[in-house]
């Protein structure tokens, strides 16, 4: 019994260093409803806090719709619910959303990468744990387009960047960005 004591203690005493994780859920996105509200396998409904998107009916909606779908739809994410309210008024879950890294480690935050790519504004929600200043927001605008229909990626004045409708236009921050979702440089334009 003295060794349950020992550990039970020494649990309590430790429990203080934990910190707070940023993957109070995990799964795999199946369904993407617009910009900023998804579905993850085990957890459900989640909208994503602090960040609004265009409605689909409205400019800009289905194109956000389209980067957020490009992202996450089949992939893991870590997700940092709200502890505060912890549902938004349509029943929804209310959190952070971050991509999993190769090795299963938390990545980028996808409400700042949303806001950054131009497809949401922050909205600080005032009822929940985040606070918007979390994401640093990039002031730099997206400098490379592809499309959903394509695997290429170009400068915007590119001839072929001209001809791809707006219904299917993918915007990167970099080549990079643009690397990391399996497109290659067009060979006319030859972005980076």
């Amino acid at each position: 019994m003295r060794i349950f004591t020992l550990i039970f203690v020494a649990l309590i005493l430790l429990l203080p260093l934990v910190p707070a994780l940023s993957d109070e859920a995990r799964g795999e996105v199946t369904y993407v409803t617009d910009g900023d509200t998804i579905t993850v396998e085990g957890v459900g409904v989640v909208r994503l806090a602090d960040v609004n998107s265009p409605e689909l009916t409205a400019p800009g909606g289905p194109e956000a719709k389209e980067y957020t779908r490009s992202w996450l739809l089949g992939r893991q994410v870590f997700i940092d619910l709200d502890n505060y309210t912890g549902l938004d008024r349509y029943g929804r879950n209310v959190g952070l959303v971050f991509l999993a890294n190769v090795d299963g480690t938390v990545g980028e935050n996808f409400n700042c990468m949303l806001v950054a790519a131009g497809h949401a504004t922050v909205d600080d929600v005032k009822n929940n744990e985040f606070e918007s200043a979390q994401c640093e927001m990039s002031s730099e605008p997206a400098i490379f387009v592809g499309s959903a229909k394509s695997n290429k990626y170009h400068y915007p004045e590119c001839c072929w960047a001209k001809k791809i409708s707006p219904k299917n236009e993918v915007w990167f921050l970099s080549s990079m960005d643009a690397k990391s979702k399996g497109y290659v440089p067009c060979a006319v334009c030859h972005p980076p």
